[in-house]
């Protein structure tokens, strides 16, 4: 085998191609090669991950904080969320590549390469990644890259962007309780789509505070910072403060249903059909997708890993949720509303996780108007609607 050649590439080194990473980094993988490729060195704190989880977990060692109970707050009613044994964790970008990146380079059997992506193709069973650093071959591919072509194909279905700003702000008195979160806030104005704000406080003074927006266009950066300066005055009542970090993004929110595979590559996070359509979280849904790609290659099996026809049922479910919020058939704050001062936690953070029951699902469905997710689920079922 060349200095060229792998048994194994993964495209990519955000959290799907890290979470991946981190398990091929597994002993059992000692006689395999394992290319990772990412054009940035992973240096920098450019995002925040926040999930759910009971007991420990993978990367519990750069969780930064984490909490038993946080804050729900509706358009006209609150309630403060006791969450038993679940915990909800908060992981920062930089902490997840130092630790993740840390494993990896321990292991003689992985390397990582800073190169610019050009193409992934397959030839006579083999993948091959060109790249800014040569050309490399392998068994199989892991890509995280969304193209272009993809995301404007899903702009022909139910399409919404999950688009955001937040600030780490470092304020001059104690306004926050390091102690509870605010999950989700909808006493913002909801001038397009859904918007909503969540904080998550380190100290009495200091917190990620991000406001959250589920609409057809990305936003300019100056209607955040608006928004975000009057969050900061009406509800954390703070006018005086430094902000020490800023991050942005967007996350595609679609009916489309992406790829698995193309030939010897196997597509993984949001490329690979990991996020969900309905609310965009994605990195519980990256774990599992790791763990079954590697459980495969363990069993000598295929990495292309289908979801089951029982784990079919949440793309439904997403999609009907997915066309009410992106239709306007009913507006997203009293929506979540309803979900949350009607459930318990365990219930609707099970259905948000995917690892509800059909009993958890029967009853959420009871907690919102049913006509209107009957419409949805109609609808979905109609060619060209």
């Amino acid at each position: 085998m060349s200095t060229q050649d792998f048994d194994y590439i993964i495209a990519g080194s955000g959290a799907a191609g890290l979470s991946l990473a981190y398990r091929l980094a597994d002993p059992a993988f000692s006689d395999k090669r394992v290319l990772l490729l990412d054009r940035a060195a992973k240096q920098e704190n450019d995002r925040t991950w926040c999930f759910w989880e009971v007991g420990a977990g993978a990367f519990d060692e750069a969780v930064f904080r984490s909490w038993d109970q946080m804050w729900f707050h509706g358009p006209s009613q609150s309630r403060k969320l006791d969450l038993g044994d679940i915990r909800y964790k908060m992981l920062r970008g930089l902490d997840f590549y130092d630790f993740a990146l840390a494993r990896i380079r321990e292991c003689s059997h992985m390397t990582f390469r800073r190169a610019e992506i050009y193409d992934i193709g397959h030839h006579q069973g083999r993948a091959i990644v060109d790249t800014s650093e040569g050309s490399f071959t392998a068994d199989w591919a892991f890509s995280s890259l969304l193209s272009n072509e993809e995301v404007h194909a899903a702009k022909k279905g139910l399409f919404l962007w999950q688009h955001f700003m937040g600030w780490d702000v470092e304020c001059e008195s104690s306004v926050f309780d390091p102690s509870c979160p605010v999950f989700m806030d909808f006493r913002v104005e909801q001038p397009e789509g859904s918007c909503f704000v969540y904080v998550l406080p380190y100290s009495e003074t200091r917190a990620l505070v991000e406001y959250t927006v589920f609409s057809e266009e990305v936003w300019e950066r100056p209607a955040y910072e608006e928004r975000l300066r009057d969050y900061m005055k009406r509800f954390v009542g703070e006018q005086r403060y430094q902000r020490l970090h800023v991050e942005q993004g967007r996350i595609p929110m679609a009916s489309h249903k992406f790829p698995t595979s193309e030939g010897r590559t196997v597509f993984i996070g949001t490329a690979g059909g990991q996020t969900k359509g309905s609310t965009g979280y994605t990195f519980q849904n990256i774990q599992r997708h790791s763990t079954a790609i590697v459980d495969a290659l363990k069993q000598g099996k295929s990495p292309v890993v289908e979801p089951s026809a029982w784990q079919q049922r949440f793309r439904a479910y997403d999609n009907a949720l997915l066309r009410v919020l992106a239709k306007g058939y009913y507006p997203g704050a009293p929506l979540f509303e309803q979900l949350f001062l009607k459930n318990p936690p365990r219930r609707i953070l099970s259905f948000l996780d995917e690892q509800s029951d059909f009993g958890m699902e029967l009853a959420l469905m009871n907690s919102v108007p049913r006509w209107i997710f009957t419409r949805a689920v109609i609808e979905n079922l109609l060619p060209g609607k």
